[in-house]
């Protein structure tokens, strides 16, 4: 208790608490409303922007094995036409 006392003294707490010393609050200026108002509006349109027309879709499971299962099928072409495509190339000797 001692030691905050004497750090408000030393910080000059005596000077901070004559009124003559504290001002009142400024009052905000006409471009904070602005702001918040421009600030507000593109908050609006980004949101409308990014609504896709419809509510979001969340996927059923069977939606989901319907997508891993494509995706899997891609990947499966995808491997078996690298396959292919090194056994076409030649085979590099080292030297």
């Amino acid at each position: 208790m001692f030691a905050g006392y004497s750090f408000g003294r030393a910080a000059g707490y005596e000077a901070g608490t004559r009124a003559g010393e504290i001002d009142a609050p400024a009052e905000p200026s006409a471009i904070q409303g602005i702001v918040l108002v421009a600030l507000g509006g593109i908050a609006l349109i980004g949101g409308k922007l990014l609504d896709a027309g419809g509510a979001v879709r969340i996927p059923t499971p069977a939606r989901l094995d319907d997508l891993a299962g494509r995706a899997e099928s891609v990947a499966v072409a995808k491997a078996e036409e690298a396959a292919r495509e090194d056994a076409r190339a030649p085979a590099k000797e080292s030297l």
